[in-house]
């Protein structure tokens, strides 16, 4: 029982320490970002401290075993106590919850004495924790101070970070390939992908699109100077920790595939891709769809000799149209898909046509298919596809409808909406699909539906004016946006549950944004392709830092 005490004294004492440290690191390291500031060694006024305080808890905290809060702050009146009205920033920190008690045990026999045991040996000897700090550029802050810390000074594996920095994160425009008001991006060269550490993109170059990697605030280019073309017909997906594309390097079109340190040709096929083409991760496996093959790349390759179409994936299977009928994994059905699929509890759901009927809505077991409808028009899930939210399926179809996969039941959502999704794509979060929409009286701004109602979401653009958004994107537990008004051009919104944030407006001037290519988000930034003046086509990019809570900006 002593040594468990004395384990525990000792865990305080680190525990004590290492705050201590912390504290310490803070205080020093901010007034040595400051001290850069510094231009000329002349006296000055005195300046001001920075105070830290532990107190209880504030605010909306959520903390249901307890907690405290960490506040940070100037000391104004340097009277060297951080008053309520000096405090710059909170954080709360809660504890964790007390175990449930187990049930009380059935009294076991009484034993015999046993023998005495055999001394042990002495124990290895436990690891100690160390914190460490940087200061400078890290990132997206030029004045930062990080603090990094672990439980073995041995290995010097960092488990947790404090982020400070003393300014705003950096924002701005990033390229400036054809330089001064020459387009960077076009029609045709547009694509890219952003992974927590890598973000590499296609741009144009005297006329050749080329492929270029984001890397230490740098742009560099990566493919040959040639006409590469990359992620022209197929685009961009991640698989395996690498981004795959297709790219021709003269040759002929290929798969291939780029990390942080390498671009590799993967095939030498010289593929044939048609406008039914596709590129997909299945499971652990990444699918070629080319003209007549479907191509496997797993832990065994392996190709399927096949005329196929609308190939599609749910659930970790293979779907598509053959000569013969519509496959699902294998099994073939009498029918014809025309949308993607959404798998939910045990069934396949799509559009399709069946039975000389035009296309309705179709739900798939492992040896039956079944229509679901029989009202709608050639053109439902165009836009929007099929969504399930809950126990819904929300599509498009001259307005905005649901069916109830439990109830069985056909609904329109809200007739006041039309063009839903026309003119951007739409996406699950916080229970709700997103997507764009019109509305009689408002013009074209955001929407959202749970299931079983569809409403507008905020008038952004006031009026009859619209806001028309495009690119929805969700990132951890933000939803991103590009609005883009009359007045104000294109702008990168967050949407929270009553309205809309304005993030950043990529010029002071009326010019459109993410009109070419995504928004790509990284560990670090939002990326997006934006106009001006000055130069025409280029890449932006937004730090996030702030609201992802990635930092602490004390400015």
């Amino acid at each position: 029982m002593s040594g468990k005490k004395s384990i525990k004294k000792r865990n305080w004492k680190n525990i004590t320490t290492v705050s201590a440290i912390i504290t310490c690191i803070l205080l020093s390291t901010f007034a040595f970002v400051k001290s850069g500031d510094v231009d000329n060694l002349t006296s000055g006024e005195d300046g001001v401290s920075s105070l830290t305080r532990i107190d209880s808890l504030q605010g909306t905290h959520g903390c249901e075993d307890g907690g405290f809060s960490i506040m940070v702050g100037i000391d104004f009146n340097r009277n060297s106590i951080l008053e309520n009205q000096e405090v710059d920033d909170i954080r709360n920190i809660c504890h964790g919850k007390q175990g449930e008690s187990g049930p009380m045990g059935v009294r076991g026999y009484w034993g015999y004495n046993g023998s005495d045991g055999i001394d042990g040996g002495n124990g290895q000897d436990g690891f100690s924790p160390f914190v460490k700090a940087h200061t400078g550029e890290y990132g997206p802050c030029t004045k930062s101070a990080i603090i990094e810390m672990g439980n073995d000074t041995t290995s010097g594996i960092v488990e947790s970070q404090i982020k400070l920095c003393f300014e705003n994160l950096t924002s701005g425009r990033l390229t400036d390939i054809n330089q001064n008001t020459g387009d960077s991006f076009s029609t045709g060269c547009n694509g890219g992908h952003a992974i927590d550490s890598l973000f590499v993109f296609a741009a144009v170059k005297d006329g050749n699109c080329l492929l270029y990697k984001m890397g230490d605030s740098d742009i560099e280019l990566i493919s040959q100077d040639m006409d590469f073309k990359p992620g022209e017909r197929l685009g961009f997906v991640e698989f395996r920790d690498r981004i795959w594309f297709d790219a021709d390097d003269g040759s002929g079109l290929d798969l291939w595939s780029v990390n942080d340190s390498s671009l590799w040709k993967e095939t030498n096929l010289s593929l044939s891709f048609n406008s039914n083409s596709k590129l997909v991760v299945v499971g652990n496996e990444l699918v070629l769809s080319s003209e007549n093959q479907i191509l496997i790349r797993g832990q065994s390759d392996s190709n399927i000799d096949i005329t196929h179409n609308n190939l599609t994936t749910a659930n970790e299977i293979l779907i598509y149209n053959t000569n013969d009928g519509l496959s699902i994994n294998g099994t073939m059905y009498d029918a014809e898909i025309h949308s993607e699929a959404v798998y939910h509890n045990g069934y396949y759901w799509f559009f399709a046509s069946s039975d000389n009927n035009k296309l309705e809505l179709h739900v798939a077991t492992n040896n039956s298919l079944q229509r679901m409808t029989n009202t709608l028009s050639q053109l439902a899930g165009s836009n929007m596809g099929l969504n399930l939210v809950g126990e819904n399926i929300v599509f498009d179809d001259s307005g905005i409808f649901s069916f109830n996969t439990s109830l069985l039941t056909l609904s329109s959502l809200n007739t006041s909406i039309i063009d839903a999704g026309l003119y951007s794509n739409s996406v699950i979060f916080d229970d709700k699909v997103w997507f764009s929409c019109g509305v009689s009286g408002y013009g074209y701004e955001i929407c959202a539906s749970d299931g079983n109602h569809a409403w507008m979401h905020t008038d952004f653009a006031s009026g009859m004016s619209s806001s028309s958004p495009s690119k929805f994107t969700v990132y951890e537990d933000n939803l991103f946006v590009i609005v883009d008004t009359f007045l104000d051009g294109g702008q990168l919104v967050g949407i929270t549950e009553y309205g809309i944030d304005i993030l950043w407006d990529h010029s002071s001037e009326n010019h459109a944004a993410a009109v070419h290519g995504d928004l790509w988000i990284d560990g670090n930034n939002v990326y997006f392709i934006a106009d001006s003046n000055e130069f025409g086509l280029e890449m932006y990019s937004w730090a996030h830092g702030q609201l992802t809570n990635e930092w602490i900006v004390i400015y």
